[in-house]
């Protein structure tokens, strides 16, 4: 080439002649800087050659150049080439940023989610006691034992063997002033006490004796759920061995006084159908059940049944004369204590 002619671009001729083409041409960011004379392409990206023409290791003997292969980038153009365009090192890559900030959303929201649903329900308090006869007595330790694990409430234990609610109308009276947060009442029926019979004294008649024992109870549930108290009737089981078997009437009527409550002040008097847990089907009379999951042999399970009832067929111990401290497990009492707590550990609730 002469010294006068102008030197060719990128994509001309060499000096012999020769084609030489510029691979890069239609890629972005490609350098177009001029040659040395030679005909050479990019010295970035070519190998000079010997003047005659630029080759390159895989050149077909032509004198025409074949790029060696690019590194491929992610994203912002090529780095440190000429004429090019240029990514601050340190500076992370769009789209990287966007994960990484994703990904720190995503593990933030679902520690949060985690978090939310660990943290258990708050345990509900006040003051809970319970009144009622032998059935209740045997059923306490049970009663109390539940509560204390459903709950951070104070339990105070009021019953009396062989009672009925005209005896414990005087000390419900005094408890007012205690102001209880839930009161339990449970009578089955008994009719010895002077306050359950007749103004002669002689024992009322079955009929009489019913509609006594459910008016005391109404007046009982009035006294409290009129002053802010919830109020737990407890439906006690049949008792064969009591005269005139008035268990199952008077769960009936204790329920009746629940569905008056609900028109009134719903919730405010709950029912506890404590005889389901000891019962046969349609709360008939039975003397065993089958063992629950949670009664094992230290639970009184034997041959995949429980002993629910006594063999006076009134109380729960199958230990013959022994009611008040049973010697053996006693799986009807533990039952029927049981569910007493649930209802009144519903009733602490001030939401449900």
């Amino acid at each position: 080439m002469s010294d006068d002619q102008p030197e060719e671009a990128a994509g001309g001729s060499t000096g012999d002649g020769t084609d030489i083409t510029d691979r890069d041409e239609d890629r972005p960011g490609t350098d177009d800087t001029p040659g040395d004379g030679t005909g050479t392409t990019d010295p970035a990206d070519h190998t000079p050659g010997d003047g005659t023409g630029t080759t390159d290791p895989a050149d077909d003997g032509t004198g025409t150049a074949t790029a060696p292969a690019r590194p491929a980038y992610d994203v912002g153009g090529t780095t440190g080439e000429p004429g090019g365009t240029s990514r601050d090192p340190a500076r992370p890559a769009p789209r990287r940023l966007r994960a990484a900030v994703l990904a720190v959303v995503a593990l933030v929201a679902t520690v949060g989610a985690v978090a939310t649903v660990r943290q258990p329900p708050p345990r509900p308090d006040g003051l809970v006691i319970l009144y009622g006869d032998s059935l209740a007595t045997e059923a306490s330790g049970a009663f109390v034992d539940e509560l204390a694990r459903t709950s951070d409430a104070e339990v105070v234990t009021r019953p009396v063997p062989g009672a009925s609610p005209c005896d414990g109308l005087a000390t419900m009276q005094d408890d007012l002033a205690r102001r209880p947060t839930v009161v339990v009442i449970q009578y089955v029926g008994n009719s010895s006490s002077a306050c359950s019979r007749g103004p002669d004294g002689q024992p009322l008649g079955e009929q009489e004796h019913i509609d006594r024992t459910v008016a005391d109870v109404r007046a009982a549930t009035e006294l409290f759920a009129t002053r802010g108290t919830r109020v737990v009737l407890v439906g006690g089981p049949d008792v064969p061995g009591l005269p005139g078997n008035p268990g199952r009437a008077l769960a009936d009527a204790y329920n009746r006084i629940v569905n008056e409550w609900a028109g009134r002040d719903l919730g405010r008097v709950r029912y506890a159908d404590a005889a389901a847990t000891v019962s046969g089907p349609d709360h008939a009379y039975a003397d065993r059940r089958p063992c629950r999951d949670d009664e094992g042999e230290a639970q009184g399970c034997a041959g995949g049944e429980v002993v629910v009832r006594g063999p006076d067929r009134i109380h729960f111990c199958p230990q013959p004369d022994a009611t008040l401290v049973c010697p053996v497990p006693s799986p009807g009492a533990r039952r029927f204590g049981v569910e007493m707590a649930r209802v009144a550990r519903l009733a602490l609730d001030p939401d449900y």
